[in-house]
């Protein structure tokens, strides 16, 4: 399947014939794709690179495990997921680096499989000229100089992160998870905007409160489960609660799926693995339950 091929096209990023000013870079982020559409995640992406480097615009592909490089302008990720059916979406977010701002989304759908290379080309022709326009904007302020006898506007500070008391806990048996789920959980927030602050050692979920009007999310890790072998399984279940202020907006108990490992996958890797898969569960609760979320 040509589209399987795209593969390859990551090498062209490294020398893009570069036609924005320099320090204009656009990091591409790794697909977020369900279980079974994990393969399908690095050749959309290296479509859109295809599509970005070919509309000269430099872009630099960002491993699971790297920082976005300081000279990057706007970042690109997205997901891929099953729809009703055959159907898969796929969904592209272009991202301010400072701050995490969602400046624009874009998505198309595949009716089966056998098209998602065509939804991968559409959606790669349209971010192209997205990804100019938000290059474009980010630019002008540095590129035109005030006119003479002017002083330039105060630079608003950056916004923020708001406060959020966070609980991560496990009952025996399942602290194999309490650590990849609190440090998946902490970026989560951060990239959500909130700074998350633990609760005293000796605090749990069930005793979430918290003062002056804020927010607070506890995950409770009630289970989990590991089954080692060539190709590792695990599953997990964790009540999530979340307490907006002296509210409580939501109080239940999350279920994985059988989430299956790679070959020869580490316990660790698949934890955290599963760590992502609870928080992609919690995730439109906390949206629905948080007006402030986004």
């Amino acid at each position: 399947m040509r589209f399987l091929l795209a593969l390859a096209l990551v090498v062209a990023v490294s020398a893009p014939a570069r036609a924005e000013p320099e320090g204009s870079a656009v990091a591409l982020l790794p697909l977020d794709a369900d279980q079974r559409l994990e393969i399908y995640g690095q050749p959309v992406a290296s479509e859109v690179a295809r599509a970005l480097v070919a509309g000269g615009v430099d872009v630099v592909v960002v491993g699971p495990k790297m920082a976005v490089p300081d000279r990057a302008r706007l970042i690109v990720d997205g997901t891929i997921k099953a729809g009703k059916g055959d159907a898969v979406t796929l969904a592209l977010r272009i991202r301010d680096p400072r701050d995490g701002t969602v400046l624009q989304a874009l998505d198309a759908s595949a009716p089966a499989l056998t098209s998602i290379d065509k939804a991968a080309e559409e959606l790669s022709a349209r971010v192209l000229p997205a990804v100019k326009t938000h290059l474009s904007a980010v630019a002008k302020p540095t590129l035109e100089a005030p006119p003479p006898g002017t002083t330039k506007p105060p630079v608003a500070p950056a916004a923020v992160p708001q406060p959020m008391i966070a609980a991560i806990v496990a009952v025996p048996g399942a602290d194999a998870l309490r650590a990849p789920l609190a440090d998946a959980a902490a970026r989560w927030a951060r990239d959500h905007h909130r700074e998350p602050k633990p609760l005293a050692a000796a605090q749990d979920a069930s005793a979430l409160t918290v003062a002056g009007g804020g927010l607070g999310i506890a995950l409770e890790i009630r289970a989990y489960a590991f089954e080692p072998g060539l190709v590792p399984m695990a599953r997990a279940r964790v009540r999530l609660r979340i307490v907006d202020g002296a509210h409580v907006a939501f109080d239940r108990t999350l279920v994985t799926d059988t989430v299956v490992g790679d070959r020869g996958q580490s316990a660790e890797a698949l934890a955290a693995r599963v760590a992502r898969e609870v928080l992609a569960i919690a995730e439109p609760h906390v949206r629905r339950a948080v007006a402030t979320w986004r």
